[in-house]
């Protein structure tokens, strides 16, 4: 009875990242991370109208945009699948929540951005020139990360 019940949350990451290849944020639909699943797939709607703006030299940037974010949200899908695996389901709720806020915030500020683009504050060749935000994002995530697992590993080793 246990191992059933075990079956029954358990997900398939390989299953979840097909699913997000297919179609963005379907994964996350399959892992019950709704907020994400459109999130992420509000995020490569936006990606797409920004690029199908593009004129001249952005155009390639803004495509492997579109591209690398895809490709990312299949990863994301296959790792959080895993996570999941390995956690319990009230850690799962948790995870659930602040990845959540994470896709909200990054809905936000493309929602923002799209704005002043059609308010003609900015225009999207300004948007192709901001793609290195997009590393330094990525790298204070990874950073952040990692001063959360030295916190919870108890500060780590002398």
């Amino acid at each position: 009875m246990a191992d059933n019940k075990t079956n029954a949350n358990t997900k398939n990451p390989l299953g979840a990242a097909v699913l997000s290849a297919l179609c963005p944020g379907v994964g996350f639909f399959y892992l019950g991370n709704f907020i994400k699943g459109i999130a992420y797939m509000l995020i490569l709607a936006a990606l797409i109208v920004i690029a199908a703006h593009g004129q001249g030299t952005e155009i390639p940037v803004l495509i492997l945009m579109c591209v690398g974010f895809h490709i990312y949200q299949i990863f994301d899908s296959f790792d959080e699948a895993r996570k999941m695996n390995q956690m319990t389901s009230e850690e799962q709720t948790q995870s659930k929540q602040n990845i959540s806020l994470q896709a909200a915030v990054i809905v936000l500020i493309l929602g923002i951005i799209l704005q002043l683009a059609t308010l003609n504050i900015i225009c999207f060749r300004d948007i192709a020139r901001l793609w290195p935000l997009v590393l330094i994002v990525i790298g204070i995530k990874y950073v952040y990360m990692y001063v959360k697992s030295k916190e919870s590993n108890g500060g780590g080793s002398k």
